[in-house]
This record gives structure tokens, C-alpha cells and sequence, in this order.
């Protein structure tokens, strides 16, 4: 049975949460290349879509009205798609937890001025508090910023789909009214489709305690931690969009 209550089990919680939302927030980037897809189909013949109810609506104004209608709900929809992208590659504050060093050594000489003690178990149990607190709060806004830009990627999807159907309906229109249907040519599509690269995932190497120090770990008397005594501390916000530096930063922790 695993102790919930238990600081070191919170911890590897918290840990394993942390590196959940890193990975799976970089896995929603990657659906990105789906977006691109869906806008390079679009963007073939756009021009041409856009332009043609000015040139044939002297014509036959009854149809070239309808048409307009659904020239108007596809760029609604495609609007509302390049917004919800934008949102979500648009750059934000990642939760990102102190370098180590700020604990054993700064926390530490905090918490002996502070408790007037240099007592090994003392001194851990307490700086153990201000890394849990401070990983928590990671999570808390790492959760958030996932499940938000999941919600973007989710809009942006959907409403990009719609689109692209409209849009379909809109080629076909132009197809099978025009006079000249061998003018409607889609150029350079392969290319297109091409250029699109593929993103990879990696996960974060982690370090796990082994069996014999939790065997010494458990020995050793717990301390009780006052809560009002805990130093608070802040994780740092970094302006980006879980790109390389998560990786800099694990590696930095493992050290």
C-alpha cells in the first residue's frame, strides 16, 4: 500500500504529473501538421474561389447569391480555425521547476537562519516542503495551459474541416457552372503535400530511487513539518512554446 500522505510519494506524484504534461502538451504540437494539411488544400485554389462571384455574378445573380452564402460560412469557419491556431502556437508562460542547486544550497541556508538548526533531518524535511509546494504549483499551471491549448487545437481542427468541406462544395460549384471546367487546375499539390515534415515526441529521461534508499529512507525518523514555517517559492515562467528547453531543463535537473 503507497502512503498518499507521505511527502516522498507526493513528490513522485507530482514528478511523473509534471513530466505527463510536458510530453503530452509537446504530442498536441505535433497535430499541428494536420492544420497545415488542411490549410494547404484550401490555399491551392482560394484566389479563385474568392474571385469568382465578382466575375460571374451579372450572370445568373439567383445562383452566384447562394454561392456568396457559402463562400461567406466557409471563411467564417476558416477564420475561426486560423484564430484558434494561432492561439494555440502562440507562445506562453511555462511552469518550469528551480534548478536543484536552489534547494540543497539556498533553501537550505534560508532554512538554518530561519530555524536556527543544523540538523540534516530537519533541514529535509523542510526543504523536501518547498520542492513539493513549488512542484505543485507547477502542475497546477501546466495543467491548465494543457487542457487550454487543447481546447484551441480541438476548435482550430473541427472548424478548419468545416471549412475545407465548404470549400469543396465551392470548387465543385465552380467546376460543374463553368463554361471552360478544364481551366480548374490544382498545381503543384504533391509539392505541397510534400514539404509538410513529420515532428517527433521524446519523453524525459527520469531517475528513480532505488530499493536500498528507500529501505534507509524509511528507517530514519519522520519529521513533522510546520506548515507555517515552509519557505514559499515560485516556479519559473518561461515565454515559449514547450519547445527544446524542457529538455535543457530535465537535463539540468538530473545533474
Amino acid at each position: 500500500m503507497k502512503d498518499f500522505l507521505d511527502i516522498d510519494e507526493q513528490i513522485e506524484r507530482n514528478e511523473k504529473a509534471l513530466d505527463f504534461f510536458y510530453s503530452n502538451y509537446q504530442k498536441t504540437q505535433a497535430k499541428l501538421t494536420i492544420l497545415i494539411i488542411i490549410y494547404s488544400l484550401i490555399a491551392v485554389y482560394l484566389v479563385q474561389v474568392i474571385k469568382y462571384p465578382f466575375e460571374e455574378f451579372k450572370n445568373n445573380v439567383g445562383v452566384t447569391i447562394v454561392y456568396i452564402l457559402f463562400l461567406g460560412t466557409f471563411l467564417f469557419f476558416l477564420l475561426r480555425s486560423l484564430y484558434n491556431t494561432y492561439l494555440l502556437v502562440k507562445p506562453v508562460n511555462v511552469a518550469y521547476i528551480h534548478h536543484p542547486k536552489k534547494f540543497y544550497i539556498d533553501i537550505r541556508e534560508r532554512y538554518e537562519q530561519k530555524l536556527q538548526t543544523t540538523d540534516e533531518n530537519v533541514l529535509n524535511a523542510y526543504v523536501k516542503a518547498t520542492y513539493l509546494q513549488e512542484l505543485e504549483k507547477s502542475v497546477s499551471k501546466n495543467s491548465d495551459l494543457f487542457e487550454t491549448k487543447g481546447n484551441y487545437y480541438f476548435t482550430a481542427f473541427t472548424h478548419g474541416l468545416i471549412a475545407l468541406l465548404l470549400y469543396l462544395f465551392c470548387v465543385g460549384f465552380i467546376i460543374f457552372k463553368s463554361d471552360k471546367p478544364n481551366e480548374v487546375v490544382i498545381k503543384n499539390f504533391d509539392s505541397v503535400v510534400n514539404t509538410i515534415g513529420n515532428q517527433k515526441c521524446k519523453s524525459n529521461k527520469k531517475c528513480v530511487m532505488s530499493e536500498e534508499n528507500k529501505k534507509e529512507d524509511s528507517k530514519k525518523e519522520k519529521v513533522k513539518v510546520d506548515p507555517k514555517k515552509v519557505i514559499k517559492t515560485e516556479p519559473k515562467l518561461i515565454k515559449e512554446n514547450f519547445s527544446k528547453q524542457e529538455k535543457k531543463d530535465s537535463s539540468d535537473q538530473e545533474k
